[in-house]
């Protein structure tokens, strides 16, 4: 198992080569970096100001690089972000969670994880507002549309099995494959519809749905005692951040990592940079946000602040213990699922983590001292 101390070891430990020297080569080398994002993501802020400063840019040239930075959307989320870095039509990607994570490493693509962009994401189950459905039990025999083997699926998946003590079948809940800005329109023919942020924040605002319950436990105006957190939240492996986590994590092609470590290290600083202008300038965040999600000020708000490290809570891009659990009890539930013929092991999670802890440290090692004992108490 790779412990407390393991990831310590190789997240701050290990040592970094002279392919990581901040110096600047003699000679600038052109190169394209072909980065995979959702703007429908909540790392929407953030990627934009990568993108609109050109923070990658700018950082890749102190290593030698005039980088060109090609931005690839992937709404529809990890499956087709999975078959470009497969066949080597990605480089990098930013925005790829949990269950499309699980989904890559179990398809043998050749990458590694270099960093982590967001992490607690709240997606929601949502129903018709003033509908029949306000409690979890009513969901039972229902129809509910949501984006098959994504992190909406999961979460539905764990509201069930933590609330009702049954699986998706056993509540003889009929699943149909829809994506999240279908299902938050709730069209005929579903009852209910599981969706990630920002989309949770859209029905409200729409006026075609309300929340039921979220990720994290909490109930909303669509369930007969809205604002309050359920106690089956506590029995969840997640607690007390919710019935599971989730993460936004970064990751490039093995081959891209290899031959351009610096690269990595550009974006991490990039992002990082990026994370500390959000935090410190909400109405330009949520402008930025809004050239996608076009949700009204008070609502991008809503759904900017659900990310920590929109607003400075979680403030640097490096991948900790929890986001390694996070792929092992992914896995978990996917295999529960038959989509997978076994979970995760940490001899398979192991080498996509460390392969990228040099550059990590790198990174920390520019930008910070090391923490005393009594701080990190």
């Amino acid at each position: 198992m790779l412990t407390r101390r393991d990831m310590l070891a190789a997240t701050l430990a290990t040592g970094v080569t002279s392919a990581l020297s901040s110096t600047s080569l003699a000679q600038t080398k052109p190169v394209t970096v072909r980065i995979g994002f959702n703007p429908f993501a909540g790392t929407a802020a953030i990627n934009g100001i990568i993108r609109d400063r050109k923070l990658f840019e700018k950082h890749a040239a102190r290593y030698g690089y005039a980088a060109t930075a090609e931005w690839k959307q992937f709404v529809a989320g990890g499956p087709p972000a999975n078959a470009a870095m497969m066949s080597g039509n990605l480089d990098m990607d930013v925005d790829i969670a949990s269950a499309a994570m699980t989904a890559r490493i179990k398809q043998g693509v050749p990458f590694v994880i270099f960093g982590v962009q967001a992490s607690h994401i709240s997606n929601a189950v949502m129903v018709r507002p003033h509908g029949k459905i306000d409690d979890v039990a009513k969901l039972e025999g229902k129809t509910i549309g949501l984006p098959v083997g994504t992190s909406a699926h999961y979460t539905l998946a764990s509201i069930i099995q933590n609330v009702l003590g049954k699986t998706i079948e056993q509540a003889r809940i009929k699943v149909v494959n829809m994506p999240p800005n279908v299902g938050i329109q709730m069209p005929s023919g579903i009852d209910a519809a599981g969706v990630w942020v920002p989309y949770r924040f859209m029905g409200p605002d729409l006026g075609t749905a309300e929340l039921l319950v979220d990720s994290d436990g909490f109930t909303g105006n669509g369930y007969k005692t809205p604002n309050i957190r359920l106690p089956a939240t506590k029995k969840a492996w997640g607690w007390p951040e919710g019935f599971f986590t989730d993460r936004l994590y970064m990751s490039a092609r093995m081959a891209f990592a290899n031959e351009h470590p610096n690269l990595t290290r550009a974006f991490l600083e990039a992002d990082w940079e990026a994370q500390a202008i959000v935090s410190g300038n909400q109405p330009q965040a949520i402008e930025i946000a809004n050239r996608w999600w076009k949700l009204k000020p008070d609502v991008a708000e809503q759904a900017l602040q659900t990310y920590p490290e929109n607003d400075g809570i979680r403030n640097a891009p490096f991948v900790l213990e929890y986001d390694a659990l996070t792929l092992i009890k992914t896995s978990e539930f996917f295999h529960s699922l038959g989509t997978i013929d076994a979970p995760l092991s940490w001899h398979e999670l192991r080498p996509l983590l460390t392969h990228s802890a040099g550059v990590q440290k790198a990174v920390w090692l520019a930008h910070c001292s090391s923490p005393s004992l009594a701080d990190l108490q």
